[in-house]
């Protein structure tokens, strides 16, 4: 019986790689690139939501970048990376209106993210072959809450196609013109993403360890990456007094480690903390030091997280253990609307329990990929140390499926090795 199903198998494999190949794959991407655009229009965001729609009316009134405002004045924001807010704001610079902004939005989301898969198709070729590779980069492009997050508002489709653009351009980099584009990704990358400036400093280590970065090629993609984000570092030195480019990691921290043990990030301040919020406003106000509101409460949530923690460190392990499975593998405690739904869960439950036996079987091999593992563990280690979203599984899937692509290799090899 075992047989019967491996030969059928074998000849579904034959006959789904003999229908693709790179004329038919780039077609199809064009086509669903299109299709996925279409759908956005129909389907996706009509308005600015939630916190984007505040930060762009204060940047299109006030000329700041900010969220909270008092007495009318809108008080300068340094808790959210800007790259974000910035597209939004220069295709607002047009002055349509904002229904035909966020379909140009969600447009150009779409657009690159379907350039993007083109690029994962080339870093999948670095480690299988063109079959596997073409067949890998589809499947991903049609991962459900791939496919759909295009259509939101949300800094999270530019964020995985740069991200896609960038790990392209570490691992493939020998031009000087290659390691300036390195640097442009890197340089969006770390104003999209807070946490990334450590992964880039952690990546740049290795390459360094490993001496397969020669120094002017090191300087080119720095050099790159600080003029890139140099008008946010002096913007927020002017403005806050500090050489930083966001500052959320305190109320992160806490959202994610509260006395609720809320696996999806506290949402509800107490009392106190309202009321701490209120006078810290009137007396920085009054001191004309308003500008620092947001970095004194990030310490203040950052001090509640880390007395939370030290409070009782074995309950909050276990916590974090809970936030780490749910980010894994999937959040049995979410509250988000359709997350439960067969289309959604199913695939999160497949997709990471294949990506997993690929990162075991990779950290076991002879030819384990240590970029990809470092990137990979990093992010899975990292995020809940803080709080587990649905979109956040997106910050990792091009790193599952090039794991997932590991182990169906290994499989087709083990299975069909000695017929061949």
């Amino acid at each position: 019986m075992l047989k019967k199903w491996s030969k059928k198998y074998h000849n579904l494999c034959k006959s789904l790689s003999s229908l693709i190949n790179q004329k038919n794959f780039f077609l199809l991407l064009v086509f669903f690139t299109v299709v996925k655009i279409i759908f956005s229009n129909f389907f996706g965001d009509k308005i600015l939501v939630e916190e984007w729609a505040i930060i762009i009316n204060n940047l299109n009134n006030h000329q700041t970048l900010g969220y909270h405002t008092l007495n009318d004045r809108v008080i300068p924001s340094v808790y959210m990376p800007p790259l974000y807010v910035y597209i939004i704001y220069f295709v607002h610079l047009a002055n349509f209106n904002e229904l035909i902004n966020v379909k140009i939005i969600l447009f150009l989301q779409c657009a690159v993210s379907g350039i993007s898969i083109y690029y994962f198709f080339k870093i999948l070729k670095l480690y299988f072959n063109e079959k596997i590779s073409l067949l890998i980069s589809l499947a991903y492009f049609f991962y459900p809450l791939n496919f759909y997050s295009s259509s939101q508002i949300s800094s999270v489709s530019f964020q995985v196609s740069f991200f896609i653009f960038f790990l392209y351009f570490f691992l493939t980099a020998k031009t000087q013109k290659q390691f300036f584009l390195l640097g442009v990704f890197s340089g969006l990358m770390t104003l999209i993403r807070g946490e990334f400036w450590l992964l880039l400093v952690l990546l740049f280590l290795l390459k360094i360890f490993k001496k397969n970065i020669l120094f002017k090629n090191f300087v080119i993609t720095l050099a790159t990456l600080i003029i890139i984000i140099s008008p946010t570092l002096i913007r927020n030195y002017v403005t806050f007094e500090q050489v930083i480019l966001t500052k959320s990691s305190g109320y992160n921290l806490w959202r994610g480690n509260s006395k609720t043990f809320n696996v999806n990030g506290e949402l509800s301040d107490t009392g106190n903390t309202l009321e701490l919020k209120r006078n810290l406003k009137k007396e920085l106000f009054q001191k004309n030091e308003i500008q620092k509101y947001e970095i004194i409460i990030d310490n203040y949530y950052f001090k509640i997280a880390l007395k939370n923690i030290l409070k009782d460190p074995s309950k909050y392990f276990l916590h974090y253990i809970k936030k780490l499975f749910s980010y894994v593998i999937f959040n049995p405690f979410s509250n988000y609307p359709n997350y439960f739904h067969p289309l959604v869960i199913i695939p999160e439950i497949l997709i990471s329990l294949i990506a997993m036996a690929g990162i075991i079987k990779n950290i076991f091999s002879k030819d384990r990929n240590y970029e990809i593992l470092l990137i990979t563990l990093y992010y899975l280690f990292i995020i809940p140390v803080f709080f587990v979203l649905p979109r956040y599984k997106l910050f990792i899937l091009p790193l599952y499926y090039i794991f997932i692509s590991y182990f169906l290799a290994f499989l087709y090899k083990r299975i069909f090795s000695k017929k061949q």
